[in-house]
């Protein structure tokens, strides 16, 4: 029996496997990284929602806004509270502005209509 000196993978072809699983594992990465990021965001957005929310529950119920409140999720937010009388309806527009604190521009914005101020 003869061996075969042909048998096995070149080191070209060795190579070109090799930057095969290269380039697949960058994207691989990436689209975890694109995930992690949507997953944080989404997860700030509905922080923020829950802050906001609780912040018009509170005007409704005409109680002062607790700054215990403005905690959620391990973060602190950063809220803010405009409140304008519609003219011949008896409402106010009441708008809450909802952002992670420190940061400019709100993430959140609900918008309430209370009994008016007199």
């Amino acid at each position: 029996m003869t061996a075969r000196t042909d048998s096995g993978f070149t080191l070209i072809e060795t190579l070109v496997a090799m930057a095969i699983l290269a380039v697949g594992s960058v994207t691989l990465l990436t689209a975890v990284e694109r995930h992690a990021a949507q997953t944080t965001a989404l997860e700030d957005r509905i922080a923020a929602r829950w802050v906001a929310e609780n912040a018009l529950s509170a005007l409704s119920l005409g109680l002062p806004l607790d700054p215990a409140w403005q905690r959620m999720l391990g973060a602190d937010w950063d809220v803010d509270v405009a409140r304008r009388p519609l003219p011949d309806t008896g409402l106010d527009e009441v708008r809450v502005a909802v952002a992670r604190a420190g940061d400019a521009g709100g993430l959140v914005t609900l918008t309430g209509y209370l009994e008016g101020t007199r």
